[in-house]
Order: structure tokens, then sequence, then C-alpha cells
């Protein structure tokens, strides 16, 4: 998947889960619960679980392979679950006793709270394996700040929308289709321009789709297992060729193949340092690493 189709994908799914959020709060009859903070608790758990488990889904699509998918979005879900509950409260809390204008808190909250998510077992998987934290904690960081701007945007919105008295239902319909797409449209486009670093598949298996460099070592070869796949290609080793992070440089090595791995053409016969625009030859298929700036 490029990372154009991964925002858009991240808005559509983040609107489609809001309108299913929309769907379960009217079957389950969850508008006429009678206390309003804990009605709004729970409009707020289910929004942000649904729409965590969306952009949690993009992003494992993008960045992770086989069962960890499953993980990944559980993990999202329950942090989201999480978020938009606590932010349901608080924001019901600003409502009720300082001023209607303050809801949107709770949703800057919730939407904080679901972009954290999205990096959060990047971030569970180095803390336990002793690696270095600051890969996965900046994309937590960049989801939080995709949520919060999200969550101001989408929840100023969803306060004008779903008051609306001639449109009692659809009213609120609108209203949370708009968060969750500027939900998941804001952490799509923070996760995409502050990423640090990427890989591009410009020849081979899956032409055109893009990976984010998220922890220590990204394997690149034809093993389910691997990172990067590059399948179908009977030159690819099952692991071929590795990009470490050592020193805050990225360098790539080559997994002792018969093949070899080659750097802008020439052999990689050590560890070598990777800079931007790197042409990366693995068995018949070209990668093209990018970094967004010189690592200090």
């Amino acid at each position: 998947m490029s990372f154009k189709l991964f925002i858009y994908y991240c808005a559509l799914c983040g609107a489609w889960a809001a309108f299913l959020t929309w769907g379960l709060v009217q079957g389950l009859g969850v508008g006429a619960v009678d206390s309003a903070f804990l009605r709004v608790m729970l409009i707020g758990g289910v929004l942000g679980a649904l729409v965590a488990g969306a952009v949690g889904l993009m992003d494992a699509i993008l960045n992770a392979k086989g069962s960890q998918r499953y993980v990944r979005v559980a993990l999202c879900m329950v942090l989201g679950g999480f978020g938009g509950l606590f932010g349901g409260l608080i924001g019901q809390v600003l409502y009720e006793y300082i001023s209607h204008l303050l809801l949107f808190i709770g949703w800057i909250i919730a939407g904080s709270l679901i972009g954290a998510s999205v990096g959060a077992f990047d971030l569970w998987r180095v803390f336990t394996t002793k690696q270095d934290l600051r890969m996965p904690l900046r994309k937590v960081i960049n989801g939080a700040g995709g949520g919060f701007l999200g969550g101001l945007v989408g929840g100023l919105v969803f306060g004008m929308v779903s008051g609306i008295e001639f449109l009692p239902h659809s009213g609120l319909a609108l209203g949370l289709v708009i968060l969750g797409l500027c939900i998941g449209l804001l952490i799509g486009l923070a996760q995409v321009f502050l990423k640090e670093a990427w890989l591009k598949v410009e020849s081979g298996f899956r032409a055109g789709r893009e990976v984010m460099l998220s922890k220590d070592e990204t394997t690149i070869g034809r093993a389910e297992s691997c990172d990067v796949g590059l399948f179908g290609d009977n030159a690819v080793e099952r692991t071929h060729a590795r990009i470490q992070l050592k020193d805050n440089q990225y360098v790539l090595a080559d997994a002792e193949t018969p093949g070899g791995t080659f750097l802008n053409g020439k052999p990689v016969q050590k560890p070598m340092p990777l800079r931007d625009g790197d042409s990366i030859g693995v068995g018949n298929c070209v990668l093209r690493f990018g970094e967004r700036q010189k690592r200090k």
C-alpha cells in the first residue's frame, strides 16, 4: 500500500467506523439511557474502539504481517475504547458544569488516545525486548498529535451538527461520521508526514508499496516473517538483507546470500550507511530508501 492510499483509507475507515457506531447506538438503544454521563461514555467508548480498530488495521496492513496484525488491532480497540470512555466522561463534565462549548475537549482526549494506540504495539514490543524506545515512542507521539487535531476539528464540527433540532437522528450520524473521518485522516497524515525513514518497492513483488521503518532492524526477504516480503522471486533468499539502526544511522547489511545485496548498483560486502534516495537491489527487486532528514 502506498502512503497516499494509507491516508485515504485511514479517513475512509474512520468515517465508516463512526457510522457503524451510530448504527449500534441506535440499534442497542443507547440513546434512551437516562444518564447523560453514561450515554455519552457509551457512545464515546464504542466510537473510540471502532475508529481505533479501523485505523489500527490500516497501520497493520502497511507495517505488519501475519497474526501480529490481529494483536495490533485488538490492542488499538482496547486503548481506543478506553480513550472514548474517558474522553466522553470529561467532555460531559465540562458540558454540564462549565460550558456547552467545551464538549469538544472530550473528543480531543478521545482522538489523542486513539492516535496513540496506533503505535502502542510497537512500543510494547521494544519495551519487552529491551530495544531503543525512541522510534516507537515517536510513532505514539505522532499518532497522538494527529488524533488531537482530528478530535479538535471533528469535535467542533460534531458540536455544531449533532445538536441540529430538525435532524435529531441524522444530525448525530453526520456529526459522528465527520468526527471519525477527521480523526482517521489526521492520524494518517501525521504518521506519513512525520515519518523518519521508509522503503518503497520500485520493482518486484507489489511494486509501489511503501513501508515505514519503525524499529531497530528491518528484514527483507522471501520468508513470511520478513518485514518487507518479496515473494515470487527465486533470486531472493528467505532472509536476504537487513536494515539496521546503529548510532543514529541506518545501515544496509547483506545476510550472507549467494546472490548478494546491492547498494546503488554496488555489492554490499559489509554494513553500509544509507542515505535518502539510495537504491537497494535484492534479487530482481529494487527498493528505494527514504529518510526525512539527516539524523543527528
